[in-house]
């Protein structure tokens, strides 16, 4: 029958170590493997530490396939009824299952619960070169109700990460994209 998938809101307190563990391992693998042509090799997108932090001060949310963590996402509010979405992972093994898109539908959902209106996201990209990847994730956003606004340089969209930015290995973009919720 269908896979059972369950997705709960993450918390310390009762997110084992074995579990957190996984699910810390799991996002870092994923975007060591999806961002290698922005950061170089042996990226780590976030320290355990600050990934802590964000359980801590942010809502994240864990998919679980059986009692097994297969992904995760984050949500954060970053403005007055905007809301948007990162440090999304899903077990690479468990393509297909749709995982990826019950974590945003959760994520979306939990948005509108907070008084949210939209849901502002964004792919960092190689400026010169394609990554298919990037751009299959592109297609399926659009797919699941995202509108591309165009694309910012790093800096642009964020420009608290001065200092993240010198450790890009090319020149990087993100594309934005933008979903209203209802």
């Amino acid at each position: 029958g269908m896979p059972n998938i369950s997705i709960q809101r993450t918390n310390l307190n009762i997110l084992s170590q074995s579990d957190l563990k996984q699910q810390y391992e799991l996002l870092i693998h994923a975007y060591a493997e999806t961002e290698k042509e922005i950061w170089g090799d042996n990226y780590v997108r976030v320290s355990l530490e600050e990934y802590k932090q964000d359980i801590e001060n942010e809502t994240v949310f864990t998919a679980k396939l059986d009692d097994e963590v297969v992904g995760t996402i984050l949500l954060a509010s970053i403005a007055e009824g905007t809301f948007s979405f990162s440090l999304l992972a899903v077990d690479f093994s468990k393509k297909g299952f749709g995982i990826g898109r019950l974590l945003i539908e959760k994520a979306e959902q939990t948005a509108l619960e907070y008084g949210g209106k939209k849901m502002s996201i964004e792919i960092l990209k190689p400026k010169n070169e394609a990554v298919p990847f990037k751009d299959q994730l592109g297609q399926w956003y659009q797919r699941l109700g995202y509108e591309f606004t165009g694309s910012k340089s790093f800096i642009e969209r964020k420009p608290k990460k001065v200092e993240k930015a010198k450790e890009l290995i090319t020149d990087a973009v993100f594309d934005c994209y933008e979903k209203k919720l209802n």
